[in-house]
């Protein structure tokens, strides 16, 4: 056998064990990546096409790569067929292709929970959330097969997940890579909604599928699909309403009140945040999600050029700012990156809508200076206000600057929509388009869209 043989040999072993989890070869790739950046390494060249190779056999990953696919599986190297030495094996074959026809028999569950597997490779900053099981995907594999075990325990771990995930929302991670994963998990907890519970076990698991339905939908609102996220919205807040949880119906229909600048209605959203929809309204919403809904609004009206709506609601904002308690493990959606920096930032996307430019740039740049690796989207939408702000003072080619920032970091999250708000930069600079800047900013969005057309494929 040659040498090339017997590494495909033992690479079945990585490919079952990314099966047994539910990931895609891009889902491993992400999470690569993501352990990469956990552990302060520098960026990777590794993609889906890459892992493919290694589980074939056409390539063997470098010691680094082996390193990190240990972490990120959190197995030793023999049980990813790291190993060359036949003697060191965790399975025999015979027992492995047990486990293969099991997996084949399992394979439609295993998908549905392919979030709930992936836990090892979300960061370290959300440790205090892991289960406390060593393997809690065996308790939830139990649960679907067998209806009646659904446990407290269970619930638990899926709200442990729930939490993971949009923990890794803000991040470098892509919408694009973050949406299966999530919809696994949403799968599994409307699987373990057709079992026999208890109304406080239901209720409990009808407000997760609402919390994960409403960031399915934010997820799908990311890749320019505003009409899926509504879908995802609106079944979230069936979810919600059949939980009873207001908080979190309050909040689900201030998210389906909005769309991309782009294609923003605003006088709409104006409108549906102040009205109700599945019997919510935005009363009855968490402090922090108060905040969020307010300048929501601020947008809108700064949209529409009105200034003192705009300051009104930012207003509200900040009083409801001081509302807030940390650490409240009740409040839904549970992971939110609302603070005083958020709504700074807020407000400066406002005034720069306002044109108000020397106020909204002293504001942007100061946030953009303090936002940490986990505020990435935030980042990136400051950027395009800032942009906005340079070209509404006619300085192009600090408005080209910041927008190729904004741009070069959208590219590598495929976040669609900061692409679109680009592009719309780009057509406000028609008199300055003989510019080396602009035709330098031109050409990079032409590669960019490209790309993401690429990715969609």
């Amino acid at each position: 056998m040659t040498p090339v043989e017997t590494w495909q040999r033992q690479n079945k072993r990585l490919r079952l064990q990314r099966r047994l989890r539910g990931w895609s070869q891009e889902d491993v790739a992400a999470g690569l990546h993501r352990t990469a950046a956990s552990l302060g390494q520098p960026e990777l060249g590794v993609d889906a096409a890459m892992i493919s190779r290694w589980e074939r056999g056409t390539r063997k990953p470098r010691p680094r790569y082996v390193r990190l696919l240990c972490h990120l599986f959190e197995l030793p190297a023999e049980q990813l067929g790291m190993v060359e030495d036949p003697d060191v094996a965790f399975l025999s074959e015979q027992s492995q292709e047990t486990l293969e026809d099991d997996e084949v028999e399992r394979r439609e569950f295993i998908s549905k929970v392919a979030a709930l597997l992936g836990v090892a490779a979300v960061p370290a900053p959300i440790s205090r959330f892991e289960p406390a099981s060593p393997e809690p995907w065996e308790r939830l594999a139990r649960a679907l097969r067998l209806p009646g075990e659904v446990d407290k325990e269970t619930v638990d771990h899926l709200e442990r997940v729930t939490y993971a995930l949009e923990s890794m929302g803000p991040t470098e991670v892509s919408s694009k890579a973050l949406f299966g994963p999530v919809t696994g998990h949403l799968d599994a907890i409307t699987l373990l909604l057709r079992s026999s519970l208890s109304h406080s076990l239901r209720s409990r698991l009808c407000s997760l599928a609402a919390e994960t339905a409403g960031y399915a939908g934010w997820l799908r609102w990311d890749m320019d699909d505003p009409e899926g996220a509504i879908v995802y919205f609106e079944t979230g807040l069936e979810a919600a309403r059949e939980a009873g949880d207001r908080a979190l119906g309050a909040y689900l229909m201030a998210s389906a009140a909005c769309q991309p600048p782009y294609r923003e209605n605003p006088q709409k959203r104006i409108r549906l945040i102040n009205g109700s929809m599945f019997g919510f309204t935005r009363k009855e919403a968490t402090p922090a999600s108060q905040v969020w809904t307010a300048a929501k609004e601020a947008d809108a009206y700064a949209l529409m050029g009105d200034a003192d709506g705009c300051l009104r609601a930012l207003d509200r904002a900040e009083r409801a700012l001081f509302l807030i308690e940390p650490d409240d493990e009740k409040a839904r959606p549970r992971f939110n990156s609302i603070d005083a920096s958020w709504l700074e930032g807020e407000r400066g996307a406002s005034l720069a809508k306002l044109g108000r430019t020397v106020e909204a740039r002293a504001i942007l740049q100061q946030v953009l200076n303090s936002l940490g690796p986990s505020r990435e989207r935030d980042r990136l939408w400051l950027y395009t206000s800032l942009a906005s702000t340079y070209l509404l003072d006619r300085e192009p080619e600090e408005a080209c600057r910041v927008a190729s920032t904004a741009l070069d970091r959208a590219s590598k999250m495929q976040l669609e929509p900061i692409f679109r708000v680009v592009e719309g930069l780009r057509q406000d600079m028609t008199a300055y388009g003989a510019t080396p800047a602009v035709k330098d900013l031109e050409e990079q969005l032409h590669t960019a869209v490209r790309g993401e057309a690429a990715s969609w494929g």
